[in-house]
């Protein structure tokens, strides 16, 4: 695995140096994933480029859009309702006492902007009546904020997500944010949503180009993706269970994602941060260390959960008073038309 690590390296050190495209900087090989450890039978390994300046990285060489298909087709992939999961109580299990005491530290440091009902419903405009996520999955989240809302319709590029949100009896069709279905194009939206999407496009300033013409005049845009200028980012590196390359083709931090926005005409109205307890929670410790075996060249059951432990330790106490942007694991910005 080092050999093919090793390999990557040096083809990528005989291309030419991509560049930024919010800023045209010339980016830097910044760390190489060994492989998918969600699809370890795939051994390619994935190259992510950086820029400090404008604190991005994407995936370089750019996969084509008929191999992007081919990362999700997993059973365990967050947007398929018929996903396989973990069991729950193995991990508690795993982590025992010392995971159960620091789920409950952090739960008394977390202070993030959580996407509960009553907060979607604090950002609508006023009279808001139609909605639109663009990669809803199988719909779960639609089902929060569409109270709200006369109607809510979604776009999701996973035709087994679109199914099962169909059998909900949820408006979603197939598509992908640089290609939005025609069926969603005949009106304007008072609430357009990406909820961790950004990461995945494969050209993440023409999705946002498109979301912003089907804004209402008063309409809002919220976009969440995962801080990559958070301490746990910093820390795990190529482990950090939101890398999650080749599935995540971009690396933002919250001066990127305003950059993104502001490249694609629109205006950026307020950042929010969320995610602190779930770092300290036995799925998300458990899953760490299961991706650092399989990164090491180990099964994952052969996860070295107490180390793990001693890490999301350390990284509580660096954080519990840091920050947001270092202490929380996703960062959302509230954009409205320019």
């Amino acid at each position: 695995m080092k050999d093919l690590v090793r390999a990557a390296e040096l083809e990528a050190a005989m291309l030419p140096d991509p560049e930024c495209p919010l800023t045209g900087a010339e980016m830097r090989p910044h760390l190489t994933v060994p492989i998918d450890w969600r699809r370890p039978a795939d051994t390619r390994p994935w190259t992510i480029w950086w820029t400090d300046h404008a604190g991005f990285g994407q995936v370089h060489p750019r996969p084509e859009p008929h191999e992007v298909a081919s990362f999700y087709d997993i059973d365990a992939y967050y947007t398929h309702a018929e996903r396989e999961r973990f069991d729950d109580a193995t991990e508690a299990r795993q982590v025992g006492l010392a995971g159960r005491i620091l789920s409950s530290l952090a739960y008394r440091f977390e202070n993030g902007a959580e996407p509960t009902p009553a907060w979607w419903r604090s950002i609508l405009p006023e009279n808001a009546r139609f909605g639109l996520e663009v990669g809803c999955g199988d719909g779960d989240r639609m089902r929060t904020y569409g109270p709200f809302l006369k109607s809510v319709h979604g776009v999701e590029p996973d035709p087994r997500a679109v199914r099962v949100a169909l059998r909900r009896g949820l408006d979603v069709h197939e598509g992908t944010a640089e290609h939005l279905p025609e069926a969603v194009k005949g009106r304007l939206y008072d609430l357009v949503v990406f909820t961790h999407v950004l990461e995945h496009t494969l050209d993440p300033v023409l999705s946002l180009c498109n979301a912003g013409a089907l804004l209402s005049e008063t309409g809002v845009l919220s976009i969440e993706v995962p801080n990559n200028a958070s301490e746990g980012a910093r820390r795990m590196g190529k482990a950090w269970r939101w890398l999650d390359a080749p599935r995540h083709l971009n690396f933002f931090t919250a001066e990127s994602l305003q950059a993104c926005a502001e490249a694609a005409g629109l205006r950026v109205r307020a950042v929010l941060y969320r995610g602190y307890v779930r770092q300290f929670t036995p799925d998300w410790i458990v899953d760490e260390a299961r991706i650092t075996a399989m990164l090491d060249g180990r099964h994952m059951t052969q996860a070295d959960v107490r180390r793990q432990l001693w890490h999301s330790a350390r990284l509580l106490a660096s954080t519990a008073m840091a920050h947001p942007s270092r202490k929380y694991d996703s960062v959302r910005i509230l954009c409205t038309r320019a």
